[in-house]
């Protein structure tokens, strides 16, 4: 398998984690997952940002993103090797990580107020690779031998490092296109 083959694979597998928070910003709104709580530290939990209606659409659209794609690598490309597997299997695995992306973001919102930091206030590093770092935990707990065959396996570690490196710059070019439409408040 050559290389643009395993880094353009990589891609495809994780869009899945990425897409929740585009999602979410889309589908948010309503009842906080904190309900306006605040902490000992009377900042709030996470914050009036992070709601259920923007969690459950955040993960359905990670996993609709991946049931796509999925359809598309079994029924139209006929390509299995770029399949989530057979949906029996494909199903959780989708579910891990969108649901993980989300979790991960809740996560760095929870470090930002206890940190100190405003709701859209910059974090460097965790901004970035919350996502990741939520559907990784999920995906290596209940996931590992489909992570190790897709990102650790021979050349497929090139896969991996190419996400690294690659999800800043989605991060910034999907936070400026949801400035632009208005439903983020600040372009990064």
């Amino acid at each position: 398998m050559g290389i643009v083959t395993i880094l353009g694979q990589a891609l495809w597998f994780i869009l899945p984690a990425l897409a929740p928070s585009s999602g979410a910003v889309l589908t948010g709104g309503g009842t906080p997952i904190d309900f306006g709580k605040v902490a000992k530290d009377g900042r709030p939990i996470l914050g009036p940002g992070k709601t259920w209606r923007g969690l459950i659409g955040g993960t359905l659209t990670g996993m609709a993103l991946g049931a796509i794609f999925n359809f598309l690598a079994l029924n139209v490309l006929d390509k299995p090797e770029w399949s989530f597997g057979e949906w029996g299997d494909a199903i959780p695995l989708l579910f891990f990580l969108a649901f993980g992306s989300m979790i991960g973001d809740l996560l760095g919102s929870f470090l930002k107020r206890r940190l100190g930091k405003e709701k859209g206030s910059k974090f460097p590093i965790m901004d970035q690779y919350d996502l990741l770092i939520g559907s990784l935990i999920f995906i290596l707990i209940f996931e590992f031998s489909w992570f190790e065959s897709q990102y650790l396996a021979g050349d497929h570690i090139f896969g991996l490092i190419f996400i690294i490196v690659l999800i800043p710059i989605l991060h910034r070019l999907t936070n400026i296109i949801g400035y632009k439409m208005g439903k983020k408040e600040v372009p990064w």
